[in-house]
């Protein structure tokens, strides 16, 4: 039988023993009235469950872990990163807006989230070497995203990237990218399911470099 853990105030929720915020929380309420998220950036979206659970699963995160999410917005993904014990944890995007509402959860759940306002289409490759995990979440629902995803993720493997993972609800510029990552790297497409908080499918993209000829 799961553990019944008690939540502290009312509009929380625990999913993957992390704490999160639920948008009607006095905490969002206050925040919104100086920090208006314009990039999508106005709640965690259920992909981010996804990789959670996906993670678990396969016990992704190591000690040794480098983390780098890819359109953070509140960063409910890297924040369980960091609960989990990776190394260091970055959350990127574009509207430094978010990052108010990411560094509130981090706090609340006694961990540390890097900050980095930047389009992952302007990652150099010495900044991406930095890091051997990059994960994101429902950030391919575009062509031209997918364009510049494939390009990165190009960029990030010949730097020295070690795993690249990327969950979505299963939009079409997500699936074209995950079958032309297929064509340059070790690239699995999962299906998935989490049933926490609610029952979310979608599917993990799952990359890693191409093992070279010896």
């Amino acid at each position: 039988m799961p553990e019944v853990i008690e939540l502290p105030e009312n509009n929380l929720f625990n999913v993957f023993n992390i704490l999160l915020l639920e948008n009607k929380h006095r905490l969002v309420k206050q925040l919104k009235e100086c920090y208006e998220p314009n990039v999508h950036g106005h709640k965690t979206w259920a992909s981010s469950f996804l990789l959670m659970d996906y993670f678990q699963t396969h016990r992704v995160i190591k000690s040794t872990s480098q983390v780098l999410e890819l359109g953070c917005g509140w960063g409910a993904a890297s924040i369980y990163c960091a609960k989990n014990g990776a190394k260091e944890v970055t959350g990127l995007d574009i509207d430094e807006n978010v990052f108010p509402y990411l560094k509130t959860q981090a706090a609340l759940n006694g961990v540390d989230v890097k900050c980095k306002t930047k389009s992952y289409d302007k990652l150099t490759a010495k900044q991406l070497d930095h890091y051997n995990l990059i994960m994101g979440g429902d950030i391919c629902f575009w062509d031209e995203l997918a364009q510049m995803l494939e390009k990165m993720i190009r960029r990030a493997l010949k730097s020295g990237v070690k795993r690249i993972v990327l969950a979505d609800p299963g939009r079409s510029p997500f699936l074209e990218l995950a079958e032309r990552c297929t064509e340059f790297a070790k690239a699995s497409l999962t299906e998935w399911y989490v049933c926490d908080p609610d029952y979310y499918e979608g599917f993990i993209l799952d990359i890693k470099p191409k093992k070279t000829k010896s």
